[in-house]
């Protein structure tokens, strides 16, 4: 029995000596192959069989069991198998084990049917009943809505007719009472209408599969249309119902793989769980009476397999420990990738890569080490010792920002691979590999062998290759505070969650067992913040859920001026489904009856509600609602997240899960975008003071590095907080960065996180707005002397985007940020400076700007002003005469500034303080409106202390104050005043009274 010490050094030895791959122990492995005897099949393949046992080198020496009758008809798979299955008078007045029992009996005598009148090759009809399973045809890459247009013009439906708007807008409650939500029930309605003859037809199996495969080899509409018109025009209502549903593969009968290969053979989920084949499940083990030997019961080389998954989450911290017999357990972060596992043969000659599902992905990612086109392939040279010839790897398959060198969120993988693929130069992504477990080497299968000596295994077999192929880390734990520390640490960078494991534990084939544990944020201890918002959208459900709103599009309010008028907008921010309670939706539905109207997208409501995307065609609602008629709900998630693409607000929430109804809040209180950006750059700082505190975490190290993103360049320099840039500043524009591939990532970033989009040639036509197109360089490039010649283009520097995002707008050009420009854009560029470069519109940002601002000016001797108080004087005679004389706003008075004194010059600084900078904008107040200011609390001459009411240590300083004063001997005490007093005295060009600003 091995010592929880050894576990937690990990240097414990395998009990197994042979198990122990030193470079030494390796010579103990042989390479051997495996035979699998298969039974006497019926009849041998036929020539014309050959065709479909291409691909997997172990399908294509099966032989295919002859049936010696004819293929049955479509329709009997529905009255002889399906109907009986979902017909409710199977479930009246059954207890569930009789029930369970009775669907099985039903399956085995189909089956037994099948082969008394057709024969032992029931694949054809498996694959119907399994579309999901079957590997063998590929996606017919068609949806509801594809599907939706491809059947109105078949059935000859009037676009803007009622039934053609029946079946486009299936979620939609419908005129028949019934089949909201359900696409395959929907059509049925409407084709019942229009069959000419209720009887069913005369399609078989093998012809209905024969089309299936034809379908799935095209892609565009025009090709697909004449096969669905077969089908139409040779089924009834009922078959083209489960057609669809095939064809969608939602069949939703109750029947899985394991109930129908239990019934068919007492081995078939064992070889299914080995080799994910449908088809050598059926022309396998077709004889009951024979058994798989012990070897084809076990994962071979080259074989897809289902791999082990995790269980789902408990409901705390405890139970999970709990399940781990209170013994060390391992951590490990789970991954927002696709599971891959990696079979590798003749030391690297042969590769297959297999998804869960056991999709084959070689073609992606490459068959060989030599395969130059493999975009994972080609970098693992050297990733396997050289005494390893064989192995089986599992894994999680990544994609890599190699600019944020993080991992990117699962939708980027494919594009990634491709380009990775197609050796794209310009991608900043590529895959990455992230390995956790290996289950066989050279030829030694390794599943009965614990996880803590797989993984020491595992670290003897393969060698890292950064950034592409590496061991994926984990830790060591024993308690629940640690798995907590680590799920917070996780959420804190966006993460999925973790994966709890058993390291005592062997590897189960297709198993959810309690040796792996899901731990998400959204199911475990709370995270993230709790967001009011308003509901702007709504979404029919399917299913269970069909003809209800179940999902709904929440919006933040955006507050404008438009002249004298101030207006609202609602910007779609996220879509929230989970959590919700029947009664929860029956007391939305109570509070927003009437109100709701469905979503025109050629006429939306742009004056109050906007979407995502030019078009308006990303995360559309089937309804929406005017605010004031609307609901707040109370969300919960745990990060937020870009989402440039779905939602206009360019974030989202990540888990989104509903809470309760704000009853006690309407749409004028729900949460704005100005107050939700204040809560995401608060969480921001907050993470960031997480990921400081946790010691020895690579990536926590890396996020604080990168708070302070800097970009240099010979010309400029931009340091600004991540705080500060994030935002919408370029929505709408598009950038070519004429620069040196080394300077070219940062500021692309920089662009990317304020919503601006970065192109990588110069456009020969641009459709949108030229004046949102921008070509950046700072020096004379091969492609930059070009644009010169030509005259045509401007090209301006990076220093633009700079004052850009300082300003939080687009500002006009100026000279100073022309590289290159025509005698247009530089004409229009000097009307927005004055005689001395200083700009009308741009803000100066540091002192370099101003200095030389300043040096462009002349200098001049003012003139004196001797008597001062007798011009004051003799001005006063006059009303109102301070009102345009802002100089003598606050003449005769002394003012004590109390705020923490600063020493600093550095205007980033200041303005990156916003109580420094209030602060210095009071003092240029009181000074250019004539006042003394001292910094000496006891002059005599005193008459307002102005304090900055958003101090932090505001209470402690009133209170000091108030302690000084009481010890005073003076005949009149100064005025103790808030900076706005200052700032409202200004704004009005008059002397405000101090009572409404009154301090003490």
């Amino acid at each position: 029995m091995r010592s929880k010490d050894a576990m937690g050094l990990g240097v414990l030895k395998p009990a197994l000596g042979t198990l122990v791959l030193g470079l030494g122990g390796l010579q103990q492995y042989t390479s051997h192959r495996v035979t699998i005897h298969r039974p006497v099949a019926v009849e041998f393949m036929s020539d014309e069989d050959k065709d479909e046992n291409s691909g997997d080198q172990f399908e294509a020496k099966l032989r295919r069991p002859k049936n010696h009758g004819k293929s049955p008809y479509f329709h009997s798979l529905i009255t002889g198998l399906i109907n009986p299955l979902i017909r409710p008078s199977l479930h009246h007045q059954l207890n569930r084990r009789n029930t369970e029992q009775l669907r099985r009996d039903l399956i085995v005598n189909f089956i037994t049917i099948w082969k008394k009148n057709v024969g032992f090759d029931i694949y054809p009809c498996f694959r119907l009943l399994l579309p999901y399973n079957d590997k063998e045809r590929s996606m017919y890459g068609l949806k509801e809505a594809s599907l939706a247009r491809l059947l109105v013009k078949i059935i000859g439906l009037a676009p803007d007719s009622e039934d053609a708007n029946q079946i486009l807008n299936y979620k939609l409650p419908g005129v028949y009472g019934k089949g909201a939500g359900d696409f395959a029930e929907r059509c049925y309605e409407v084709m019942s209408k229009r069959e000419v003859s209720s009887e069913y037809g005369h399609m078989t199996i093998d012809e209905v599969n024969d089309l299936l495969d034809d379908l799935s080899h095209h892609s565009k509409s025009e090709n697909q249309l004449p096969i669905l018109s077969k089908f139409y025009n040779s089924m009834n209502a009922t078959e083209m119902k489960w057609l669809l549903r095939i064809i969608l593969r939602q069949l939703h009968i109750g029947l899985s793989e394991r109930k129908l290969f239990s019934a068919w053979h007492i081995d078939a989920n064992a070889l299914y769980n080995v080799t994910s084949s449908l088809k050598r499940v059926c022309w396998e083990l077709y004889d009951t009476t024979f058994r798989l030997s012990e070897e084809e019961n076990k994962v071979t080389l080259m074989s897809c397999f289902q791999p082990q998954l995790a269980a789902f989450p408990k409901s705390s911290y405890s139970q999970v420990i709990k399940l781990m017999k209170d013994e060390p357990f391992w951590i490990e972060e789970k991954m927002d990738g696709e599971r891959i596992q990696v079979h590798m043969s003749e030391y690297g000659k042969n590769f297959k890569f297999f998804s869960r599902r056991a999709k084959d992905y070689t073609y992606l990612y490459g068959d060989s080490l030599q395969n130059k086109n493999g975009a994972l392939t080609k970098y693992l040279s050297g990733a396997f010792i050289d005494k390893i010839e064989s192995c089986i790897l599992d894994g999680e398959m990544v994609s890599w920002d190699s600019v944020e060198e993080k991992i990117e969120p699962f939708g980027y993988l494919k594009a990634a691979a491709i380009s990775e693929k197609e050796n794209d130069t310009h991608s900043l992504s590529h895959p990455l590999y992230r390995v956790f477990d290996i289950l066989s080497v050279n030829g030694r299968l390794l599943v009965d062998v614990p996880l803590y000596q797989r993984r020491e295994i595992l670290t003897n077999v393969v060698r890292s290759v950064p950034f592409h192929f590496e061991i994926h880390p984990h830790e060591i734990a024993s308690s629940k505070e640690e798995i907590e520390r680590r799920l917070r640490q996780v959420v804190a960078e966006s993460s999925e969650g973790l994966v709890i494991k058993n390291p005592t534990s062997g590897y189960f084939v297709n198993s959810r067992g309690d040796e792996w544990i899901k731990v998400k944020p959204e199911y475990m201890t709370e995270f993230g913040e709790n967001l009011d918002c308003i509901v702007i959208g709504g979404y029919y459900g399917q299913g269970k859920r069909g003809g209800i709103l179940a999902s709904f599009l929440c919006g933040l309010r955006v507050d404008t001026v438009e002249g004298e008028t101030e207006r609202s907008k609602y910007w779609s921010f996220c879509r929230v489904g989970g959590g919700f309670t029947a009664n929860d939706y029956a007391t939305i539905r109570h509070l927003t009856d009437g109100h709701w109207q469905k979503w025109d997208p050629y006429h939306p409501p742009d004056q109050l509600i906007e979407l995502a995307g030019d078009k308006h065609d990303k995360e559309i609602p089937d309804m929406w609602i005017k605010p004031e008629h609307s609901v707040v709900l109370e969300i919960k998630a745990a990060a937020v997240v870009p989402s440039p693409d779905q939602y206009r607000t360019n974030y989202t929430l990540r888990f989104p899960r509903f809470r309760k109804i704000r009853s006690d809040k309407d749409y004028k209180s729900a949460l704005s975008f100005s107050e939700f950006l204040a809560l995401k750059i608060q969480a921001e700082q907050e993470s960031q003071e997480r990921a400081m505190s946790l010691e020895g975490s690579r990536r926590a190290a890396k996020r604080v590095k990168q708070d302070i993103d800097i970009l240099t360049s010979k010309k400029f320099i931009i340091s600004v907080s991540k705080n500060d840039v994030s935002g919408a500043v370029f929505t709408g524009h598009t950038f070519c960065l004429l620069m040196a591939v080394k300077d070219k990532p940062a500021l692309a970033r920089l662009i990317a996180a304020n919503d601006g989009k970065v192109i990588s040639d110069v456009p020969t036509t641009f459709n949108e707005d030229p004046s949102n197109l921008h070509l950046i360089a700072e020096k004379d490039l091969v492609k930059v002397i070009s644009l010169k010649r030509q005259k045509r283009l401007s090209i301006i520097k990076p220093e633009w985007i700079h004052d850009c995002i300082y300003n939080r707008r687009i500002v006009p050009y100026e000279p100073r940020h022309l590289y290159f420009a025509t005698a247009a854009v530089t004409q229009v560029a000097e009307r927005y400076v004055d005689n001395y470069g200083d700009g009308y519109v741009c803000e100066i940002e540091d002192q370099a700007n101003l200095s030389q601002i300043l040096q462009n000016m002349p200098l001049h001797k003012q003139p004196s002003l001797r008597k001062l108080d007798s011009i004051y004087d003799l001005i006063m005679q006059h009303e109102d005469s301070t009102s345009n004389i802002p100089s003598l706003l606050f003449h005769g008075t002394v003012v004590y500034i109390d705020a923490a004194s600063s020493a600093t010059n550095n205007l980033a600084e200041i303005f990156s303080n916003s109580s420094e900078y209030q602060v210095r904008i009071t003092s240029n107040y009181l000074s250019f409106g004539g006042a003394s200011i001292t910094t000496d609390i006891e002059d005599p001459k005193l008459t307002h202390i102005v304090v900055n009411p958003d101090e932090k240590q505001l209470r402690s300083r009133l209170g000091i104050l108030r302690e000084r004063l009481a010890h005073w001997a003076r005949a009149k005490f100064p005025r103790i005043v808030s900076v706005l007093w200052v700032e409202k005295c200004w704004a009005e060009m008059t002397r405000l009274s101090e009572e409404d600003f009154a301090l003490l």
